[in-house]
């Protein structure tokens, strides 16, 4: 099986307050020197995998559009010197506001095939409020940029359920991205995830959670909306133009090997899991030293093997095969979790039809807490 390669930069002009990703503020310091020792962690993958074949590559981060076209061709240099390269998807993110320093022409000739562009809102309010660096004015004007280097293949991520946000504020956001023709819409709900600024201000009472039931009500009104302006959606809070979705993304929830490489990056090559170090110093001093970059590592016993399935391949349009499940784990879907399923199947949120369970519109409504009862059903 091909595998999929997730390369992660970590470093960013600000860091917003809702982010848990590791990424770091940086003025381009240790830039030169990350990259020296990204490379090396991408011979170092290798050695430990194998020539195998990659048909996917994610450049996260982070801002990765920080790092020059020349650095990222480097980067895939690389890759394609270590492994069979035979990419249908070259991801790189990139942020409205640092799109202007760099010719996005020279990105396409380094080899990046489709650009994931981290709008979030085109509120200008929302916008400061989430410390975004740029305007709903530079979303579009790094849009055309991304569009006039050659580029057919634009991912827009926007983050809806703000403190104080309204369903007609969303929809502004929404119908602004969609005017613009992306092939692809992410639209995820604002969390508050432990260790960011935004966890702190909630506790302190500065900003307000909105409750589920609000938040549910922006999901629908998003799927309603892009479904009508021709998006196609395949995961619970991805949407695409028909045959556009991230193929990338696609491996996570279907549980296939993803390798990985950078500061904090996390692999899978199917049985084994793991995680580098999240430090880019702690990191690039490691890699000059030859020394392991990982920090942690496991290998999911059979039952997280099971959950993991359920949970992830239930996000996606295309649901569980469940003659799949039973090869994969040599047990019936039924056999495993009978509660859940008679649960779920009784009340809406689950339809089987040809061996295929899947989310209905409303239990993609209450998934959350679906997957919370599958999982207390083998605790």
């Amino acid at each position: 099986m091909p595998y999929g390669l997730y390369l992660h930069i970590p470093f960013c002009v600000r860091k917003c307050g809702y982010c848990d990703f590791n990424s770091h503020e940086s003025a381009g310091e240790l830039h030169d020197a990350y990259l020296d020792a990204l490379l090396l962690d991408i011979d170092a993958v290798r050695q430990r995998h194998g020539e195998t074949t990659i048909d996917t590559v994610f450049i996260g981060g982070g801002t990765p559009s920080l790092f020059t076209p020349g650095m990222i061709g480097r980067i895939l240099e690389r890759v394609a010197k270590n492994f069979r390269l035979e990419a249908r998807e070259i991801t790189m993110e990139a942020n409205p506001g640092t799109v202007e320093r760099h010719d996005f022409s020279e990105y396409r000739r380094a080899g990046v095939t489709r650009v994931s562009m981290g709008a979030q809102s085109f509120d200008a309010a929302e916008l400061t409020m989430l410390d975004r660096i740029h305007s709903p004015e530079e979303i579009v004007a790094a849009f055309r940029a991304v569009r006039a280097g050659g580029f057919d293949n634009v991912n827009l991520d926007l983050i809806f359920a703000l403190p104080g946000q309204t369903l007609e504020s969303w929809r502004h956001s929404l119908d602004a991205a969609i005017a613009l023709g992306p092939e692809h819409l992410s639209a995820y709900n604002l969390t508050f995830e432990p260790g960011t600024e935004f966890f702190k201000k909630r506790a302190q009472g500065v900003l307000r959670e909105k409750p589920d039931d609000e938040q549910a009500d922006f999901l629908a009104d998003t799927a309603t909306r892009l479904a009508a302006a021709g998006y196609e959606r395949y995961e619970i809070s991805n949407f695409s133009r028909p045959g556009r979705p991230c193929a990338h993304n696609l491996r996570y929830w279907r549980r296939d090997p993803v390798l990985a490489a950078g500061a904090g990056a996390f692999g899978f090559d199917g049985k084994r899991r793991w995680s580098n170090v999240r430090s880019p110093q702690e990191y690039i001093r490691r890699a000059k030293a030859g020394e392991s970059l990982e920090a942690s590592t496991e290998e999911p016993d059979r039952e997280q093997a099971m959950l993991e399935a359920v949970m992830c391949r239930l996000r996606l349009r295309e649901g569980l095969a469940e003659d799949r499940f039973a090869s994969e784990f040599g047990t019936p879907l039924s056999g495993v979790f009978p509660r859940t399923l008679l649960m779920g199947e009784k009340c809406g949120f689950l339809s089987r039809a040809q061996g295929v369970l899947t989310l209905t519109d409303p239990g993609i409504l209450v998934s959350d807490t679906l997957f919370a009862e599958f999982a207390k059903e083998r605790a």
